[in-house]
């Protein structure tokens, strides 16, 4: 039986068990990385790549995604494979002026973290955005904001840890866990043991099933999300474009159930980006079918005539393919990041929903300073795992 012992061991190789890792070796923690299949091989290599402040709830989500926006280029600039990071800015779009009124206190709360927003008239974003259809009213332009290939992220992040001295333990499902006095004395691979002073389970939309094995609730359930992405060819933006009432669809679940109208029946929000291969990703639906990834024809269609309405270019772009991803949700819109205290040497990191990608840096640096018995730069005790009562006992 193999017995590999170290620092940190952790469950997940997305892009946020990727950024543990990094940033844990950086502080010259021994770490090991446990995955059922391979880096990216889940959400975070089933969705888009946009690094937002604009999206985000005021609060300590919007400060949470300010602190991950600053420290993305430097480590950006620390990976040796690029990552594809881009600053291209970011474009709310308006299509009815009485949204104006609602999004008024959104945009006040992203200038009072320092965030520059733009509101452009109908000429003024269409001389920025000329492929834009003339019926929409106006844009909040956010010069600010970036995007990148979520895959090729987590693999440099991933890559960087090894560099670091970190271990990979791919298509490895745990097993189960030996515990005694309120914590984890070691995890069960197929092949031995992994003994580690600390655990971190950063295992998206697995995460309730891991933390049962733990005594834990972790109830992160799927949220599903399909794409439509095009052949390379002329950009139709230059931004990444986000419907305003994309939002709405974001933050109230609920809406699907309320509604007849097909479009909120499958949450979905207008988002289209650039890729730095010239192609449109659009987006994007959000749906709770299970661990269903399949791809709907009538999610598909409402995409692309969404899309079509408000980028009338769309519609001369030829279809590549079609994905659909799991997005990690929470029932109170929360991620869960911070140390057990029922198991005192585990650290959680999941539940992200669709702001895994641009938060995945600063809940590495969160996830390394616990580790490493910092106090974190932001306060995340709201987000702590013991938020949630324990499973009862079968």
């Amino acid at each position: 039986m193999t017995v590999i012992e170290t620092d940190l061991a952790i469950v997940g190789g997305g892009i946020i068990g990727a950024s543990c890792a990094y940033q844990a070796a950086k502080r010259g923690l021994k770490v090991v990385i446990v995955d059922s299949a391979v880096p990216a091989g889940g959400t975070s290599g089933a969705c888009d790549g946009y690094v937002a402040v604009s999206s985000k709830k005021p609060g300590l989500m919007m400060e949470l995604a300010v602190a991950s926006k600053q420290i993305y280029p430097e480590i950006v600039r620390e990976l040796a494979l690029d990552p594809e990071y881009m600053e291209v800015g970011g474009m709310l779009v308006v299509e009815d002026p009485a949204d104006l009124e609602a999004l008024e206190s959104h945009v006040a709360a992203l200038r009072s973290v320092g965030v520059p927003m733009e509101f452009l008239d109908r000429p003024r974003m269409l001389e920025l955005e000329p492929h834009l259809s003339p019926t929409l009213h106006g844009a909040w332009r956010c010069p600010v904001e970036a995007i990148v290939n979520p895959y090729r992220m987590t693999l440099a992040l991933v890559a960087g840890a090894v560099e670091r001295g970190a271990r990979t333990l791919w298509r490895t499902r745990p097993s189960g866990f030996e515990t005694s006095g309120g914590r984890i004395t070691a995890m069960l691979i197929p092949d031995g043991r992994v003994v580690a002073e600390q655990y971190a389970f950063c295992a998206g939309v697995w995460s309730d099933e891991l933390g049962r094995q733990v005594g834990l609730s972790l109830p992160v359930i799927p949220r599903r999300g399909e794409l439509v992405v095009t052949e390379r060819g002329a950009a139709p933006a230059r931004h990444y474009l986000m419907s305003a009432k994309y939002l709405v669809a974001k933050a109230d679940p609920e809406a699907a159930a309320r509604s007849s109208d097909p479009r909120m029946r499958i949450g979905h929000g207008f988002c289209l980006e650039v890729n730095a291969q010239g192609q449109c990703i659009i987006g994007s639906t959000r749906a709770f079918v299970g661990y269903d990834r399949s791809v709907t024809p009538e999610g598909v269609s409402i995409i692309l005539a969404e899309a079509i309405k408000r980028v009338p270019a769309v519609a001369h772009t030829k279809v590549l393919r079609v994905f659909a991803g799991l997005r990690p949700y929470v029932d109170d819109k929360k991620p869960i990041i911070g140390r057990s205290s029922h198991v005192t040497n585990l650290l959680v990191a999941a539940g992200h929903e669709g702001d895994g990608i641009c938060l995945s840096q600063i809940t590495g640096a969160i996830i390394a300073d616990l580790a490493t018995g910092r106090t974190p730069t932001i306060d995340v005790r709201p987000l702590t795992p013991d938020r949630f009562s324990l499973p009862q006992a079968a």
